[in-house]
């Protein structure tokens, strides 16, 4: 599967680079809005990127094409896509692609241990993904994985992960939430100095301008939301599923709201039940999909960590036909959007015309995670199939 994904990348690397090889036109996806604003910023003008309109003529100038794709990074990625921009844009591709999915690899292992290739079949939509389009999911996916393990280990520089989550903070809410629950002050503090210390140098690297920049582009992506300008199919949130069936936004956004407290209500539930670590860590990356209303499939990454820490129980309270139930209903759960994607190619890019009318698709994503996250969690309520094969036990029957 590996091998399938370096290859995966290594075409793709040729497509952002040169489609004309492959017999293809030039159409901008994910890594060309990083290669753009990244080259923005070598030249001195980093907060056009988050303006729509001299972000499009940005588009036109440097790839002679265009695709409705707002950047509302904060400044602080754009150190990462800045120092990506130095190389040919195919070569900066897959060196960034390579490098976080070795990242998010060795954390998956540290989690799941033999169990990693499961977990790899389980979440194989999002890998294909991230390879084809170039975002930062394994990025996200190994900062989060890495909070984890050292939280877990009660390590303060568990805050040093936390930290660089700034880079995606809407996506890092539910950890950072764990951290104060749990009245880890010590990585809190570190997570704070990392903070600054990225503000600081940002602002130093992009000039000051860039936060004026940062600000415009989250309120015009406001708008855009609003108005449903962006591919509502292949985001994972409530907000995406209300507004394309029929409510207004903000319905939608008031309905995402009620779920995202109320996931956030059943983690804190297990925290004070004492819930087992593993099944913790699980819970709070399940819950980290609904608080945004600005989550994509390629943040599904969190999905896998999920996935990774409570894989063996899965596999100990399920037999195979369940078990591959199972893995069908992640991955429609997981490729819904991806299929769509490849079915109607136009929809997660070119005019915003063809972007209203890509919202004639349903967007299934959120309540197909919800059914496949509510289904493992009534399996990890059982016991082993083990413990119910051999009966109760004559300890079990005197305390009965």
């Amino acid at each position: 599967m590996i091998g399938i994904l370096v290859l995966l990348g290594i075409v793709s690397a040729l497509q952002f680079q040169a489609p004309a090889s492959l017999g293809m036109a030039k159409k901008l996806t994910d890594y060309d809005a990083f290669h753009i604003a990244g080259t923005l910023a070598l030249e001195g003008r980093p907060a056009d990127a988050y303006r729509m309109r001299t972000m499009l003529a940005a588009q036109r100038e440097h790839a002679g094409t265009q695709s409705f794709m707002p950047w509302t990074y904060p400044p602080p990625f754009g150190l990462v896509t800045a120092a990506l921009a130095t190389l040919p844009i195919g070569l900066g591709f897959l060196l960034f692609m390579l490098a976080s999915l070795g990242l998010y690899l060795h954390v998956l292992r540290r989690i799941a241990g033999p169990y990693l290739p499961g977990v790899l079949i389980v979440i194989a939509p999002t890998l294909v993904l991230l390879m084809r389009t170039g975002q930062n999911g394994f990025l996200t996916g190994g900062l989060i994985g890495l909070f984890l393990l050292a939280f877990l280990k009660r390590k303060p520089m568990a805050g040093l992960p936390l930290g660089l989550m700034l880079i995606k903070p809407h996506i890092a809410v539910g950890v950072a939430l764990v951290t104060l629950m749990e009245r880890r002050w010590q990585t809190v503090i570190v997570a704070a100095a990392t903070v600054l210390a990225l503000l600081l140098l940002s602002t130093w690297m992009l000039g000051l301008s860039v936060w004026q920049g940062f600000a415009d582009g989250v309120a015009e992506a406001t708008v855009f939301l609003r108005l449903g300008l962006y591919p509502l199919f292949r985001m994972t949130s409530i907000y995406a599923f209300a507004y394309r069936m029929g409510a207004g936004p903000d319905w939608a956004l008031a309905l995402h709201g009620i779920v995202a407290l109320a996931a956030l209500a059943a983690f804190v539930r297990l925290w004070i039940l004492g819930t087992a670590p593993n099944r913790l860590a699980a819970a709070i990356c399940c819950a980290s999909l609904f608080i945004s209303p600005y989550n994509y499939d390629y943040d599904l990454t969190l999905f896998g960590l999920a996935v990774a820490f409570v894989l063996p129980e899965i596999l100990q309270r399920t037999t195979p036909p369940e078990q591959a139930g199972l893995v069908a209903l992640c991955w429609i759960a997981t490729g819904y959007g991806l299929a769509l994607a490849i079915i109607w190619p136009d929809s997660v890019q070119s005019s915003i015309s063809g972007l209203q009318a890509s919202n004639r698709i349903w967007s299934l994503m959120a309540p197909l995670l919800i059914i496949t996250i509510a289904l493992g969690a009534r399996i990890l309520a059982r016991a082993p199939l083990a413990a119910r094969e051999a009966g109760p036990q004559p300890q079990a029957i005197r305390a009965a």
